[in-house]
């Protein structure tokens, strides 16, 4: 199974950023042959002045990957401006696939603004969603590290079922 994470918060101490590497982690172990695309690490431009070549190779590994996890921080109850140009620009490739969604806001009342990728996803490119998202906040997290061992039997249980259904979904 290719699973193809992507961590679009552009924070350079983003929590979302660390949930994807600790589902990222949990993938592997299990078997999964995972790819983390930090997107702080990328070129991305609207789409009138794109494409870039990273958002060219950002294409491909869409393309190329049997699912996808997407990682996002809350803006204004929604998705951040750096999700919204992968998605118009890079997601093309996306139909059909399977993703799930890992969410770190800063409190506890942003949880249904997963719901507006959801609806992007599901209605664009007819993608299906892993029915449970991994939602931290931040008290979840301390020096750049999760201490509640709530959010961590969440990521378990999330890349448990990711892999466990990804993997139905392919053969």
């Amino acid at each position: 199974m290719k699973t193809l994470i992507i961590s679009s918060s552009l924070s350079p101490t983003s929590h979302s950023r660390i949930l994807c590497l600790e589902t990222a982690s949990r993938l592997k172990a299990a078997g999964a042959d995972v790819t983390l695309v930090d997107t702080r690490e990328l070129e991305l431009v609207p789409h009138h002045r794109g494409p870039t070549e990273d958002m060219r190779t950002l294409t491909e590994q869409v393309q190329s990957a049997d699912n996808l996890i997407f990682g996002m921080g809350v803006y204004c109850y929604s998705i951040n401006d750096n999700l919204k140009i992968i998605l118009d620009n890079c997601c093309e490739h996306a139909t059909g696939k399977f993703f799930g969604i890992v969410c770190a806001a800063g409190g506890t009342k942003s949880y249904l603004a997963t719901q507006h990728l959801t609806q992007i996803c599901m209605n664009e490119w007819r993608m299906l969603q892993l029915p449970r998202v991994v939602y931290a906040t931040g008290t979840d997290f301390v020096d750049g590290h999760i201490h509640t061992t709530e959010i961590t039997d969440r990521l378990d249980i999330f890349a448990h079922e990711f892999y466990d259904i990804g993997n139905k979904l392919l053969n």
